[in-house]
């Protein structure tokens, strides 16, 4: 079990951080997994093209910026509990959207990626010791620890299923 930690080390993480409730983060993570199956499976093909305002992301597009997100996240941990002394890159949310051609996939395929994106990271935190899990990187010019990375990407889930409740549903 990693412990939570016990400071933001990054602004850009912070609000998401602080949207995950204490507990083991393979657990949460796990959890996070049924819940969000049980509120998408339902949706229909239809339903998921459609976006909730003009200009705004069709809940594809949502579905497909999580998976993209937390691709990144999760090799962000990676690299950084490999001790990777590069600093690494931002990522332009807007810019992968509009380059993935989301709205093409088929409904169950966006699900099917989220899936293995979320195999993916549990499997990559069962390799992380407690060493790793609080070695700190730089990322967009800023010190985070593996950690941090872990709790974002569940606060970020948090964050998007919330506006999809919300909004979306």
């Amino acid at each position: 079990m990693h412990p939570r930690p016990l400071c933001i080390d990054n602004p850009e993480h912070d609000r998401y951080v602080r949207l995950v409730p204490d507990g083991d983060i393979e657990e949460i993570f796990s959890n996070q997994r049924t819940k969000t199956n049980a509120l998408l499976s339902s949706v229909s093909e239809e339903s998921a093209r459609k976006a909730y305002a003009p200009g705004k992301w069709t809940l594809k597009e949502v579905i497909g910026h999580m998976t993209d997100s937390e691709r990144v996240m999760s090799y962000r941990m990676l690299a950084i509990a490999r001790n990777e002394s590069e600093p690494l890159p931002s990522m332009e949310q807007d810019q992968y959207v509009s380059m993935a051609n989301f709205n093409k996939l088929s409904w169950e395929q966006l699900l099917a990626g989220l899936e293995a994106v979320r195999s993916n990271t549990l499997s990559l935190i069962s390799t992380i010791d407690d060493a790793a899990w609080v070695r700190s990187g730089t990322v967009m010019d800023s010190p985070v620890s593996v950690g941090i990375i872990a709790y974002g990407i569940a606060g970020h889930e948090l964050h998007h299923l919330k506006v999809i409740s919300d909004k979306y549903l």
